[in-house]
């Protein structure tokens, strides 16, 4: 491998600021698709189509065609995290910087760089004996909507022998993982409105009611201090992980001491005491506040009593709860916590349900032996905290999903700093076109 020239190209795929959420970026959305679409006309591949969405398409491609050969839909996206707050960065986010062996850049390892090592492993050597698929989106970081719009129009994108999502990481250095299981998410606006207008805050101060102060009081309500989610119903669908799970995680390389100092990097953990960390973080709904607006935020000062409020919050949902459930649930709480005197409203902006995945398909013994033939050891599996809104609808067309990766658990994914540890690059470059070669050669059956 030419080193100093992938990183160059890696490098070029994460300057383009193509974040879903802001519109304002919504031109750079479209050049990352474009990237996306050039490197496929690099592999060979045809019938590559810009699908859904003129600003966040899903790129399609299928190709190089291998005749007698199985099928292997690769998934990913272009699309990123928002990168504020940007002076907690060390260098700017879509400047990429090559310090200690690691690249940091938004999206260097969620999920531009491993989408780059799928497209790479590909590449590197001669054809894999694998008719490849690729659908790679723009909105995965905001819902997803135009992938699953096309998914519901054109189920057939779906049609291979097996799924490969690289959007996950190792379990520690050293530790590859398969995953069981992803969190869904329900993301929502909560807004409180006091008054008719803001108020001076001389003249009505101690007696007008605080649409911020009303809106902390209904937050504390919603999630109380030991970590407890008050959603009526919420935690009903909720089983606990077997003996045999539980098992294997003590025997996982994860110490609570170090995960606090090294990844949380606070003083404190939180939440559910009475559950270890990894089911907190595994097996157990979270309510998560992202961001509070209203009253005055800007330069200087302005005396004001805020007549309306807004927090942008999110449940992540394990196996067994629904979406359209915890929406209503969540609905239904806020109104009851929320005293006579506030109106209180809930707006819903994306969300998906929890993927649970089976392990028992023989393709998972193909990844199995590509990692531990590339990096010694075999993938251990794990449940993942995050959520990949469209990973159920993927499971739809029946193939089975292998969800894997080759970042870090020190990444630093939608947090300034993130980074893709170099030789995890060069790695899963050689992982996954072991994998290929493996998939092709000894295949698990042919649908197309």
């Amino acid at each position: 491998m030419n080193h100093e020239r992938l990183l160059a190209e890696l490098s070029a795929f994460l300057r383009i600021p193509s974040v879903s959420t802001l519109p304002a970026h919504n031109a750079d959305c479209r050049r990352a698709a474009e990237w996306a679409a050039d490197e496929l006309r690099g592999l060979g591949a045809h019938d590559i189509q810009f699908l859904g969405s003129d600003t966040h398409p899903v790129v399609w491609g299928r190709g190089p065609d291998v005749p007698g050969a199985p099928a292997l839909l690769l998934y990913g996206h272009y699309d990123v995290q928002p990168p504020d707050p940007l002076n907690e960065w060390t260098t700017p986010p879509f400047e990429p910087a090559l310090r200690d062996g690691r690249i940091y850049a938004r999206g260097a390892a969620d999920d531009k760089g491993q989408v780059f090592c799928l497209l790479k492993a590909i590449a590197e050597g001669g054809r894999p004996p694998v008719n490849f698929r690729f659908l790679i989106e723009g909105e995965e970081e905001f819902g997803s909507k135009v992938l699953f719009d096309v998914l519901a129009r054109e189920p057939q994108r779906l049609r291979a022998d097996a799924v490969l999502v690289a959007d996950m990481a190792y379990i520690a250095p050293g530790w590859p993982a398969v995953y069981t299981t992803l969190r869904g998410i329900c993301y929502a606006e909560i807004t409180v409105r006091t008054a008719k207008s803001d108020l001076h805050s001389g003249e009505y101060g101690g007696a007008a009611p605080n649409a911020h102060e009303e809106l902390c009081r209904l937050l504390g309500r919603l999630k109380t201090a030991d970590g407890k989610i008050h959603v009526p119903g919420l935690y009903a669908p909720v089983r606990p992980p077997t003996r045999a799970e539980r098992a294997a995680w003590r025997k996982l390389p994860f110490k609570e001491a170090d995960f606090l100092k090294r990844r949380v990097q606070a003083r404190a953990l939180t939440g559910l005491k009475s559950h270890p960390v990894l089911e907190r973080l595994w097996a157990l709904p979270t309510f998560e506040i992202h961001g509070i607006t209203g009253g005055f935020t800007g330069t200087g000062a302005k005396t004001v009593i805020p007549a309306e409020a807004t927090a942008k919050v999110s449940l992540r949902l394990v196996p067994a709860q629904k979406l359209a459930t915890v929406q209503k649930q969540l609905a239904v709480a806020v109104k009851k916590l929320a005293p006579r005197y506030v109106d209180a409203r809930v707006r819903f902006l994306h969300g998906s349900d929890p993927a649970q995945i089976k392990l028992d398909h023989p393709v998972f013994g193909l990844l199995d032996q590509a990692f531990k033939e590339t990096v010694g050891r075999g993938t251990v599996p794990a449940r993942a905290g995050g959520s990949i809104p469209v990973v159920p609808a993927l499971a739809k067309g029946g193939a089975p999903i292998l969800l894997t990766g080759i970042g870090l658990p020190d990444d630093r994914l939608h947090a300034p700093d993130e980074k893709l540890d170099v030789e995890q690059l060069w790695d899963g470059i050689k992982i996954f076109r072991r994998f290929y070669e493996l998939f092709g050669n000894q295949g698990v059956g042919r649908t197309t």
